[in-house]
Parts: structure tokens; C-alpha cells; sequence
């Protein structure tokens, strides 16, 4: 395998709770964790122009409800389905099924985490492949 080695710099505190993980999980070291975390990062951005399915989640502030709402209609031709979830009286939580080109759904997940009031926004893709 050809690899690269690289130097990173980590705040304390996320390298005292990565410790603490690899304790518990025997099946991981450093590298390969950070392989995956920087694969998984690559995958959420990037801007290819290739068909694909997916969920963006969201967790926001209730107040800011009707923005979400109103981004949402605005992509009709990307959002398949909406799962919204109250997870206390002033936050929800909604799973928004996606498809169309990866591209735009990147696009629409940093319009969603750019909302005043949204606390997290993330895409999660798969390609689709015609067989």
C-alpha cells in the first residue's frame, strides 16, 4: 500500500476522547481512523456531478422551522421524503431523503446549515450505478 505520512495537530480534549475510544474498540488504531474520517469528509463534499441518493440530517432550533420549510420547497426536484422529529419543546430533528446529482445536494446541505438556529447539517450519499 502506498501511503504518506502526515503530522496533525489535535486539540487535547479530542485526542484524550480518541484514547479513550481506541481503549474500548481493539479493532482500530490512529491511522486507520483517521483514514476513515478524512474518506468520509472527502465524500460528504466534494462537488461531483454524479447521480446519487442520500439523507441529509438536520438538528435545528423550532423557531427556524418555517426557513427550513421554505428551502425545502424551493428544491421539490431534489427532497424524495421529510421525517421531522421533535426532540425536546425548542429543538427538532428531521432526516430529508435526496436525489439528484451529488453536486446540488451538497449545495442544498450547506444552504440548510447556513440557517440561523441549525446546530447540524450533514449529507450522507450513495451512488447510484444503472446495472
Amino acid at each position: 500500500m502506498n501511503v504518506e505520512k502526515i503530522s496533525v495537530s489535535i486539540p487535547k480534549d479530542i485526542m484524550e476522547q480518541l484514547d479513550k475510544f481506541m481503549k474500548t474498540s481493539s479493532s482500530l488504531d490512529r491511522s486507520k481512523i483517521f483514514q476513515i474520517a478524512i474518506k468520509n469528509f472527502l465524500d460528504e463534499n466534494s462537488l461531483e456531478d454524479v447521480d446519487v441518493v442520500g439523507i441529509i440530517n438536520i438538528v435545528y432550533d423550532d423557531e427556524v422551522t418555517d426557513e427550513i420549510t421554505k428551502l425545502q420547497h424551493e428544491k421539490l426536484s431534489s427532497i424524495i421524503s421529510t421525517l421531522h422529529i421533535h426532540l425536546n419543546e425548542g429543538e427538532c430533528m428531521e432526516a430529508i431523503a435526496v436525489k439528484g446529482k451529488k453536486s446540488d445536494l451538497v449545495k442544498l446541505t450547506s444552504s440548510l446549515s447556513q440557517i440561523k438556529g441549525v446546530k447540524k447539517a450533514k449529507l450522507l450519499t450513495y451512488e447510484v450505478k444503472e446495472k
